[in-house]
């Protein structure tokens, strides 16, 4: 099984600093498809690779055959991550919840953080490193309320 919080400020594969100004989209979406355990591990590596290369940084959260993503960057790297995110046939019904100017990233160690719906994950998402209850940005917040109504459904 994936661990909860990888590619967290500890083992973060490269430190990627914000040298313009700093954009941020959060969205919802749906799978396309019920996702395997293997599936989704080869969406997260492909995704940091990704992430790394351009400087785009976030989490990823999926639960229930739901995501919800927090991507930050400028916007030369940004917008073509995002742009090709929405492109995507793994997922539809995407929901745009965030796309704005922000003063800084909130996730700047991490190339794509990611955590499922599992108790230990959600334990893990308010423990440092992530430590979502003490971060104050739009991220922490849309992630949060993502994260506290997917544990209020069945499993």
């Amino acid at each position: 099984m994936e661990p909860a919080c990888p590619n967290g400020p500890s083992d973060s594969p490269s430190r990627v600093i914000a040298r313009n100004p700093v954009r941020a989209i959060a969205y919802v979406s749906s799978s396309a498809w019920s996702l395997s355990d293997d599936d989704l591990r080869s969406i997260v590596a492909e995704s940091r690779g990704r992430n790394v290369e351009s400087g785009v940084t976030g989490v990823l959260l999926y639960c229930d055959g739901n995501f919800m993503q927090y991507l930050e960057g400028p916007d030369e790297a940004l917008l073509p991550t995002y742009q090709r995110i929405r492109a995507s046939t793994r997922h539809h019904r995407l929901n745009e919840l965030i796309n704005q100017p922000v003063s800084g990233r909130e996730f700047g160690d991490w190339a794509l953080g990611f955590a499922r719906k599992r108790p230990e994950d959600f334990l893990r998402a308010w423990a440092p490193p992530w430590g979502l209850e003490r971060r104050g940005g739009p991220g922490a917040a849309v992630m949060s309320k993502f994260w506290a109504n997917c544990h209020r459904l069945p499993a």
